[in-house]
């Protein structure tokens, strides 16, 4: 499934569309906008993530989500990106990995969390990301595809369906043994954006108020990886990295002030977890995590951010007395983060207390209110207290924030069969199984959502419902090479 996002940045290179693509939006004064419209861009970008989302794992959880997302829109006012409808994804994978997807899709790998050492270094990537989508080098890339010949595009695509379909080392065999010169002369334009992106991401780093040396320190400890892996991380797969380019991003540092680094207790939690996940075993994670405590000083962050993650596991191990114990060990101001509220009001509940949950997490949303991890714990809380109608309002006030969400749409679908109302269950099943790639299943659901309104005789539902059947049943199921 990896391979997918490996050679996303060449697979993109043999998706043609006409030189004279009608579109209204204006040119951007460069000759790849004939190529792509930045309208034809969204259209793909949204069609890969669904389909990414049919055929790789995803970490779907509200702290990892938002966290990513608050990181990214802190560098987007200082980088040229123009799209205003971004996405994010996180592939359930340990290998380093980031891509930016044309039409604003910006997708990490959570192992990218295991060779990060602060938020310095995270956003490093992520600026990097943004370069690469403000550049439009997916549209100069397709008009390079145009310069080549027939053939050794048709032999590039039949490669690029053998890894879609799950047969990678034949795929990347057909690349490497027929496309070679295409390939050298594609990894050349590659080496060339790299280093604008280096450059442009640079700035964006710098202006957001990050530390410049965190570009160069994070490109070591991609090498580093590099170096001490069985593979090449995926990341340096499509993003080649060499000495000169770490050279000269620490150049370009140097005429910078560098910066504190910062990691807070949300970075840390959140790498823990990456860690814990995918470095330790479950007989050796307990022990891990309990000796980082064991070593920090007492009300630290460090320990706070130890304590959690231990409290985690013991949630996991039905040991709730202990997870009670850790919680009640993390002081101010981290006992008032959003995760660490969520672990307390599970606690609550499994006392048999979802009152007293509610209550927590109610008094958290007095001073965090636009908390996605707070508010859908609140509509789970509300559907435990069979208050259906209002867990059911807290989830159609999320999704119209964030109408591509699939958990949540998964979230408002089973509270809402729950809680007797198959026409919105329908609804955002329907769109839960579009947005995850499933789209057959998707336009399924809808059928009965569209039922479910006639026999209400809701009139109005019924008619929107239809539009967004047909908008479905009209969208790409996947990335049409023909």
């Amino acid at each position: 499934m990896n391979r997918l996002s490996h050679f996303f940045t060449v697979a993109l290179l043999a998706f043609s569309f006409p030189a004279n693509a009608n579109t209204d939006l204006p040119a951007l004064g460069d000759s790849a906008s004939g190529y792509v419209s930045l309208q034809q861009e969204h259209q793909l970008g949204r069609t890969w993530l669904r389909q990414l989302r049919a055929q790789a794992p995803t970490i779907d959880t509200p702290l990892m989500t938002s966290y990513l997302e608050n990181l990214v829109y802190r560098l987007i006012p200082h980088s040229d990106v123009k799209q205003s409808e971004l996405e994010f994804v996180i592939v359930d994978s340990g290998d380093l990995n980031a891509f930016a997807v044309p039409g604003g899709i910006i997708g990490i790998n959570y192992g990218l969390m295991l060779h990060a050492r602060d938020e310095d270094e995270l956003s490093a990537v992520l600026a990097h990301e943004l370069a690469h989508l403000s550049q439009r080098h997916f549209a100069r890339q397709i008009e390079q595809a145009q310069k080549q010949e027939p053939v050794a595009l048709a032999t590039l695509l039949a490669s690029i369906l053998l890894i879609a379909t799950n047969n990678p080392d034949a795929g990347f065999a057909g690349l490497m043994t027929t496309q070679a010169a295409g390939i050298q002369n594609q990894l050349a334009y590659s080496r060339e954006w790299e280093r604008e992106a280096d450059r442009l991401g640079m700035q964006t780093l710098v202006t957001a108020g990050f530390d410049p040396g965190a570009m160069p320190s994070m490109f070591e400890q991609m090498l580093k990886a590099n170096r001490f892996g069985g593979n090449p991380p995926e990341f340096l797969l499509t993003h080649p990295l060499t000495e000169s380019r770490i050279a000269d991003a620490a150049d370009r540092a140097q005429q910078y002030p560098a910066k504190p680094r910062l990691t807070g207790f949300e970075f840390s939690i959140l790498k823990n977890t990456a860690i814990s996940r995918y470095q330790l075993t479950s007989a050796n994670r307990e022990q891990y995590f309990q000796e980082r405590l064991d070593k920090a000083t007492t009300n630290s962050e460090a320990a706070a951010t130890s304590a959690y993650s231990l409290a985690e596991i013991a949630i996991e191990k039905d040991q709730w007395s202990q997870a009670s114990a850790l919680l009640a060990r993390i002081a101010e101001p981290w006992a008032s983060h959003a995760a660490v509220i969520d672990l307390g009001s599970r606690i609550d509940q499994h006392n048999g207390d979802n009152n007293k949950a509610l209550q927590r997490i109610s008094d958290a949303l007095a001073y965090q209110p636009s908390s996605l991890l707070l508010r859908t714990r609140k509509a789970e809380l509300l559907a435990l207290n069979k208050r259906f109608p209002e867990a059911i309002s807290v989830l159609k006030n999320l999704t119209s924030e964030r109408k591509t969400d699939p958990l949540l749409w998964q979230q408002l679908g089973r509270i809402a069969a729950a809680g007797g109302q198959p026409l919105i269950a329908y609804r955002a099943n329907g769109e839960y199984l579009f947005f995850s790639g499933r789209h057959a299943q998707a336009l399924r659901q809808m059928d009965l959502a569209l039922e479910a309104a006639r026999k209400a005789k809701d009139f109005q539902q019924e008619s929107l419902i239809r539009q967004r059947l047909e908008t479905m049943a009209s969208s790409p199921r996947d990335l049409n090479f023909n």
